[in-house]
């Protein structure tokens, strides 16, 4: 559908194999001796005659054996989507121009990225039905001068090929260095308190959740000034509620004292009618929401007054109230001046919404970085994945699903295979106080190769709930290193990762199940065995493969609070010939772990 729309525009362009790229008028695209990433893929120079005009690229690609269309940020509803169906707005604060089309098992049949990823872009794609192609449109803005177009169709897995386009987006950008407490599990007010946040409640937690090993809590809306009834009309002066934060400095030292970093929640370009600035900065925010009762106005970043506003807040904050870092949210607000003329510009204005998001964020990173006194945290969370963001947060977050442990599983998942050095936290964890330990389990399982944040008050929590919280997070602190850094396995990203394994490079795997009737395939040099028992069943079953040897296999079996179930120790011979192996069931209960020494 999409082609025959738009076919009178279009011409024919260059080729990759059966793949081939149509352009609109005033474009030029020609291959070039630039290698793609590690050599992989074809780099195309895009030359437009006319810069700042609107451009059209288009990809196509037979059906083939692709499956599944893979984004950045965003999961269609739908595996393969039709094109009149599949359309995303990409722009700094939303998804990226790039994308991976798989097959079954997850190998890449063509990739693609532009290296244009600041900007706005109307990004279509899907399947052409009247063709039986798949087909990528990049509808460009503001189309730059030259910019660059690459493609891949080397057959390799989905977690390599992204990482290849991540870089080859990102081409060098220095990223923000890497806060400790990033890297810690967290504390979030959001699920536990939403906006009835106070110090003294705070206060009575503080113990709880440092045995939890939680190493800071993020204070989320709510703790400011007018931050209440889920509306967004006290927002612009970034001040604490007095009674319910009398004196900021005296809470975040009191968490500090105690080990555990404080992180605030701010919306930077959220300006609200009750805030104190707001006669001040009202010019500068003529866009109004009062959707669902939210009512702000949307300050406009292509204002170097905004700009230089923001910048003076986040200094402030983290110099006078001595916080750890920031929780940067609602950044998508500014595409509501995405085309919108900029009237009466000042000296310092810029006319493009994506530039201008560029120099606020570098503009709160170097506040940050200056008046924290130590690297700072900053949080982003999904849709703001875009390897051209990176270098302004060392966080980035799934996006809200409270309580939906596949959701945040497939999102914390879909954003390791982007996140280049940032590290990725699972969205915050909401079960019911009155069900089950399993039920606590089965939200941290899901989120056992992000870092978890949990957000249910441990004193609300049952005996069984905060054991096993203590439990489940002391293991993962334990094995922090393999879980976030090692090399991801993600498997089946088309059924939403029932199966996810980490490697260190020296002997330690720790595999996530979270569907029945998996296989966990295990080589016999592997040292250290972690299972996560995420499914309905009561047992795990490991493949081993080797060089026809013996290998004994000792360890225990837990329950999700620690209890100890089941010591095994069996000694067992490995094949490799004609592809055999040995397959062993070992019982584990459900939402339980099992741990394995391997010795030959």
């Amino acid at each position: 559908m999409l082609l025959d729309h738009f076919k009178d525009m279009l011409h024919e362009g260059q080729s990759l194999g059966a793949t081939w790229i149509m352009h609109s008028d005033g474009l030029t695209i020609e291959t070039t001796c630039e290698d793609g990433p590690a050599s992989k893929g074809i780099v195309f120079d895009v030359t437009a005659a006319n810069p700042g005009a609107t451009a059209t690229i288009v990809i196509g690609k037979p059906l083939g054996s692709i499956q599944r269309f893979h984004m950045v940020g965003s999961r269609c509803r739908e595996p393969l989507p039709a094109d009149w169906a599949g359309v995303t707005q990409v722009s700094l604060v939303n998804s990226a121009p790039m994308g991976c089309m798989v097959d079954d098992a997850d190998r890449n049949v063509l990739s693609f990225a532009y290296s244009f990823a600041q900007d706005e872009i109307t990004m279509r794609y899907g399947v052409d039905e009247e063709h039986v192609l798949f087909v990528v449109m990049l509808q460009i803005q503001r189309v730059p001068g030259h910019s660059r177009l690459l493609l891949m169709d080397d057959g390799l897995p989905l977690d390599e090929t992204m990482r290849l386009l991540v870089e080859w987006v990102a081409d060098g950008s220095a990223p923000l260095p890497m806060a400790d407490k990033a890297l810690e599990p967290v504390f979030s007010t959001w699920y536990a308190y939403l906006q009835n946040v106070d110090a003294e409640t705070l206060g009575r937690e503080l113990d709880g959740m440092s045995r939890l090993g939680c190493g800071s809590i993020f204070i989320d809306d709510g703790w400011q000034q007018y931050g209440s009834g889920r509306g967004y009309s006290g927002c612009g002066d970034w001040v604490p509620d007095p009674v319910k934060f009398p004196d900021m400095r005296a809470t975040v030292r009191r968490f500090q004292d105690a080990g555990v970093g404080v992180v605030l929640w701010i919306a930077p370009l959220l300006l609200g009618e009750k805030a104190h600035v707001f006669k001040t900065l009202e010019r500068y925010a003529p866009i109004h929401d009062d959707g669902l009762g939210r009512q702000f106005h949307v300050l406009d970043p292509r204002r170097k007054a905004v700009r230089d506003y923001i910048g003076g807040v986040c200094a402030r904050m983290a110099k006078d109230y001595g916080i750890a870092g920031l929780k940067i949210d609602f950044l998508e607000q500014a595409g509501a001046y995405q085309g919108q003329p900029l009237e009466n510009p000042e000296p310092g204005d810029v006319t493009d919404v994506g530039e201008a998001m560029r120099l606020m964020l570098e503009r709160i990173k170097t506040m940050l970085i200056e008046n924290c006194g130590q690297v700072p945290v900053v949080e982003f969370r999904q849709p703001y994945s875009s390897p051209v963001i990176a270098p302004y947060s060392n966080i980035v977050r799934a996006s809200d699903c409270p309580a939906d442990a596949l959701t945040n599983r497939i999102r914390t998942i879909d954003e390791r295979l982007a996140a280049g050095n940032r590290v990725v936290h699972g969205d915050m964890l909401l079960w019911d106080v009155n069900a089950g330990a399993e039920t606590c389990a089965a939200q941290i399982l899901a989120s056992f190769f992000a870092v978890p944040q949990i957000s249910v008050p441990p004193s609300a929590m049952s005996n069984g709930q905060y054991e096993s919280c203590r439990f489940l997070l002391s293991l993962w602190r334990k094995h922090r290193n393999v879980l976030l850094n090692g090399r991801l396995q993600p498997v089946s990203s088309i059924l939403g990762y029932p199966l996810v394994h980490a490697f260190d490079g020296n002997g330690t795997q720790v595999s996530g199940v979270y569907a029945p009737d998996m296989i966990i395939d295990v080589d016999a040099d592997t040292r250290t065995l972690i299972i996560l028992n995420a499914s309905t069943e009561n047992n795990v079953t490991i493949r081993l493969r080797g060089d026809g040897g013996t290998v004994k296999l000792t360890g225990h079996a837990y329950d999700c609070t620690g209890a100890i179930t089941m010591q095994f120790e069996e000694d067992t011979d490995t094949f490799r010939e004609n592809g055999d192996a040995t397959i062993t069931t070992i019982p584990v209960p459900t939402y339980g772990i099992l741990e394995l020494a391997l010795e030959r």
